[in-house]
């Protein structure tokens, strides 16, 4: 496209000027006028070629800004995945932490688990409970404070409280 643009510009300034085409040995005779017209093409020509090269820059930046923005894309994708790694190693600490506390519960008597879970939350007591044998939930209900045994039941059997 620039090369069209010179080369149309420029033949544009030799039909203007009158140029001799085809080998004629004519001397140039241009008007004031035409002449004017002349620098006028030449200074488009310039202002075009300086937002070209600002334009050639331009690009060069914005490239240079995205493979710093794929850079950091890639970063950050790459601390997603080492966090997601970790959660789910944390996760299965947990839950064996979980399974290894209910062993425990489910080994002691019922009277000595039921003031350990008063003391608890509500949905805490009713997660431990759950992952209980039944046999078991059966004795440590009756043994833990009636209100939060009511409660904890309710939660357990997913049983809504009354409207009044």
């Amino acid at each position: 496209m620039k090369k069209i643009m010179k080369i149309t510009l420029l033949g544009l300034v030799a039909l203007t000027l009158g140029t001799p085409c085809h080998g004629a040995n004519k001397p140039v005779k241009a008007s004031a006028e035409e002449a004017s017209f002349s620098v006028s093409l030449k200074a488009r020509e310039q202002a075009v070629a300086v937002k070209e090269k600002e334009l050639d820059q331009r690009q060069q930046d914005l490239a240079v800004m995205q493979k710093d923005v794929d850079a950091k894309l890639a970063e950050i994708l790459a601390l997603q995945k080492d966090i997601s790694e970790k959660l789910v190693e944390i996760r299965a600490e947990q839950d064996l932490e979980f399974k290894n506390l209910i062993k425990v519960y489910s080994s002691m008597s019922a009277s000595k688990v039921a003031p350990i879970l008063n003391q608890m939350e509500d949905a805490n007591v009713a997660k431990i409970l759950r992952a209980m044998k039944n046999d078991l939930v059966a004795k440590i209900i009756p043994k833990i404070e009636s209100q939060k045994a009511v409660r904890v039941s309710r939660i357990l059997g997913r049983i809504s409280t009354p409207s009044k």
